[in-house]
């Protein structure tokens, strides 16, 4: 009896090790990372250069209808906004041809099915990039919509003052229904790392929803020709390329976000969220290894339980694993509500959200292993 006893303790302390390990690692990315994302912010007093916005489409006549003016209206002294319509069969040309006659800045580029020369929209961004007439470029998307009227500025102040690369961020809109709120705080955590690693000086990402940098740069790197086959990539594949050899900017504040309409149905979120997840296979080791660490120590901490089925004499080392981490990380999430907008549903929810993305994560990872995710559009 005596050495089933002391076996299983040691047992127990095993597991105890493991789920300490978990938390330190948890407790390293909120409070070094996510904890300093929310701390940033930025003004738009300086000098404010050219900037073009350059937005790619397919088949997004009623996205352009309901977001364009806004792309064309932003406070700002000298910008243009390029749309490439990338073989649209909808109603996109003539909503553009409107448009273009409405507002002088729009210039419009129309890409036939023939002449694709790549997978996704890189070769319609490259020939947005080409036809720039500004040293600055700023993308989004055709569903994306600016947070405010000094978006552009915002964005690209960065760039005037020195930067070659501005990461921003974009999040979805409130709706009712469960799978919004999975989708906004899938959105979120993601901004805070991607944003809270740059700051941390470890840049691996950034979303082609609202991203800027110097075109120069893009030329000087060869655009896209490292990554040209694959579907993705080129917005995280970019940022991962160029990391550490140029100076990068984060920009967090609510008003030079971009937000979007999520997806209502959990198969087309499910589809989306495998194609940035093939793209993530592709990033440097060290990276991939950080990535791999963070949803692994969730588990590992919940791994802790595991001891009490052997010894009770951890129990409160456990249980104070696992309150002190969701302390940590509602307090961080608290943080956001000034520059990243959170409501107080994703707070309340968040222990129940957070169990879910982490088992859909899995889900993806494994049906990304069987069979690959198809074209963009």
């Amino acid at each position: 009896m005596e050495l089933w006893t002391s076996y299983s303790e040691e047992i127990a302390l095993i597991f105890v090790i493991i789920s300490g390990l978990g938390w330190l690692i948890q407790l390293y990315f909120a409070l070094n990372y996510h904890l300093r994302a929310c701390k940033k912010s930025l003004t738009t007093e300086g000098e404010t250069k050219p900037v073009s916005v350059i937005v790619c489409a397919r088949n997004e006549s009623e996205n352009l209808l309901k977001n364009l003016p806004a792309l064309l209206s932003q406070i700002h002294p000298n910008y243009e906004v390029i749309v490439v319509n990338d073989s649209s069969w909808d109603d996109t040309a003539d909503v553009l041809k409107a448009y273009a006659q409405q507002y002088p800045a729009l210039k419009v580029i129309h890409i036939d099915e023939e002449k694709q020369q790549m997978q996704g929209k890189k070769f319609a961004l490259t020939l947005g990039i080409k036809a720039a007439k500004h040293d600055i470029v700023l993308l989004t998307d055709a569903d994306c919509l600016p947070c405010s009227e000094y978006w552009a500025k915002g964005m690209s102040q960065p760039i005037s003052e020195g930067s070659k690369i501005v990461l921003g961020v974009s999040l979805y809109d409130y709706r009712e229904g469960w799978l919004n709120k999975l989708i906004r705080l899938d959105a979120l955590q993601s901004a805070l790392h991607y944003c809270g690693a740059a700051l941390a000086g470890k840049p691996y990402m950034g979303v082609g929803r609202n991203l800027c940098y110097d075109r120069e740069l893009f030329f000087r790197i060869g655009g896209f020709k490292s990554h040209y086959h694959v579907i993705g990539g080129d917005d995280d594949l970019f940022i991962n390329e160029v990391a550490g050899k140029t100076k990068m900017q984060v920009v967090v504040s609510h008003e030079y976000q971009t937000h979007s309409v999520p997806k209502e149905a959990f198969s087309s979120w499910f589809f989306q969220k495998r194609r940035h997840i093939e793209t993530s296979s592709r990033y440097r080791n060290i990276t991939k290894v950080a990535l791999t660490l963070l949803p692994i120590s969730y588990w590992m901490i919940w791994l802790g339980f595991t001891a009490l089925c052997f010894s009770l004499m951890y129990w409160p080392l456990v249980v104070g694993f696992v309150l002190t981490r969701y302390f940590v990380l509602l307090y961080v999430l608290n943080k956001t509500r000034n520059n990243f907008n959170t409501r107080s549903d994703l707070i309340a929810l968040f222990p129940i959200l957070e169990l879910q993305l982490h088992l859909t994560n899995i889900s993806l990872f494994m049906v990304n292993l069987v069979q690959k995710p198809q074209k963009w559009k």
